[in-house]
């Protein structure tokens, strides 16, 4: 027996026996994506898009210098398949759709990669999909450009729309959205056309792994917040399937069993589609991260090395430090003084103090070893105090892409510095210069690649969209 099923959502009509009455939230992104040209991106947003780019293949290559790089890069080769694209700081190459979920992880090896909104780190998976796609199809700059600069704004839009209460937030931190940027990036990439999209979509996000996050941050692990691995295979999977005519859900977005549902407490229809091609996300949401660390610490890095070069401080000359921050910072693992590993200490604040305190280069410098068994270092860490900074906690809640923190510095000759941020240094507010960003790739990538591939890697990136095959760039990598 047929029923009719047509759901007014005031967004458009839900999709039922075959034919579209109106155009849905989930086609309408789609539509946005296969039909994204480079002309209509503002020439802000192709700068920031190469910035975020060369950044991201830098936290790769750093990533690889971690014990879980070279853990997750042999379990790679160890599959085997069509030799499609690069691993990069390895050079060996596999299907793309692994090749991307491993590039991705390695972005996260070292705490570096890009930040959307305070709110997680969706960008790594598109760049590396990006990069590991193209190579596959030999795809030009301007594409990629293209593809990445689409990502950047569905993604934003999907997260936004389905961001959960600060009470769901404290129960489960949810992860799938890492699997939004891949698909958006094979969707464009692929070529595919509007019922594949929506099938994409449909298979990418009903299937997309979903994880609590807690888990990671409060017993320590090699998958460092996400599964990027699983979630790229999931998603180019699903683009290559549809480009076939593989079916899967449709209208995933939409009522009556929308994606929210499986992720979130909370959804704000208008949010997907508002201001669709006018704001470009990736230059008003994206942040990059000066320092090897959670994005919750960097403010008060920030704080420490001004009042440090401003005062003429050295570490000796440091008593105390108390960093005031929101709520979910002053608890374990962020206030942890004495981390035993590499993953013991990603979120500690007073291991990120100490390191930049000591002055030790950006990059894998920052988890060598050697740090653990370093005595200045952990003699640091003890003067590091947190305390709750009830604006940061009322911010956190309603204004996350703010920073609010404040830093204290007591001397040994009694005198206390005091230094604040509404928003750090990588932030759209107060972003990076492109000579910083340059510096942070050189830094990471030292001793991974020869410095002439880096500087011809940085060159082909910043004339990206003049590129005919983007794997120019990629067998550079290692």
């Amino acid at each position: 027996m047929r029923i009719d099923v047509c759901r007014d959502t005031k967004r458009g009509f839900h999709k039922a026996q075959g034919k579209v009455e109106a155009m849905s939230v989930t086609r309408r992104l789609v539509n946005y994506i296969i039909n994204a040209r480079f002309e209509n991106i503002p020439e802000k947003a192709v700068s920031r898009t190469k910035e975020f780019i060369l950044d991201e293949i830098g936290n790769a290559l750093g990533g690889t210098a971690m014990n879980s790089g070279k853990i997750i890069t042999k379990w790679a080769k160890q599959l085997g398949g069509s030799p499609e694209a690069t691993l990069f700081g390895d050079g060996a190459k596999v299907p793309a759709a692994i090749a991307s979920g491993v590039n991705t992880q390695l972005c996260m090896g070292l705490e570096l990669m890009e930040t959307y909104k305070n709110r997680g780190h969706p960008g790594s998976g598109m760049v590396m999909a990006a990069l590991a796609l193209g190579e596959r199809e030999k795809t030009s700059g301007q594409d990629i450009i293209t593809a990445v600069c689409t990502a950047y704004d569905v993604t934003g839009r999907i997260i936004d729309a389905t961001f959960p209460s600060p009470e769901h937030r404290r129960r489960v931190w949810n992860s799938s959205w890492q699997g939004c940027g891949p698909l958006v990036v094979a969707t464009k990439l692929l070529g595919l056309d509007e019922e594949q999209g929506m099938n994409a979509f449909g298979m990418g996000l009903g299937n997309s792994p979903t994880m609590n996050v807690h888990n990671i941050l409060y017993v320590p692990a090699s998958m460092s917040k996400c599964g990027n691995q699983f979630h790229s295979f999931v998603a180019i999977g699903a683009a290559q399937l549809a480009r076939l005519g593989y079916t899967g859900y449709y209208e995933i977005l939409d009522e009556p069993f929308a994606y929210w549902t499986t992720i979130s407490d909370n959804n704000d229809w208008d949010i997907y589609t508002r201001d669709l091609g006018k704001d470009f996300y990736i230059t008003s949401a994206l942040a990059f991260k000066p320092w090897p660390s959670c994005r919750w610490a960097q403010g008060g890095i920030q704080s420490l090395l001004e009042i440090m070069s401003t005062h003429g401080l050295t570490c000796q000359d440091i008593v105390e430090v108390i960093y005031h921050a929101h709520e979910k910072v002053t608890g374990y693992p962020f206030d942890n003084v004495n981390p035993s590993s590499v993953e013991d200490s990603y979120w500690s604040v007073p291991w990120a103090f100490a390191n930049a305190a000591l002055g030790y280069k950006v990059g894998p410098a920052w988890y060598a070893e050697e740090r653990f068994s370093d005595e200045e270092h952990k003699q640091f860490m003890q003067k590091v105090k947190i305390n709750t900074l009830p604006e940061a906690v009322e911010a956190f809640v309603n204004e996350p892409q703010k920073s609010i923190t404040r830093l204290e510095v007591k001397t040994r000759e009694g005198k206390v510095y005091t230094k604040g941020t509404e928003y750090c240094k990588g932030d759209p507010q107060q972003p990076m210069t492109h000579e910083e960003i340059i510096e942070k790739f050189l830094s990471q990538t030292e001793g991974v690649i020869s410095r002439g591939n880096a500087d011809k890697v940085i060159e082909l990136v910043e004339k990206l969209e003049q590129l005919s095959n983007v794997s120019e760039i990629t067998r550079l990598g290692y």
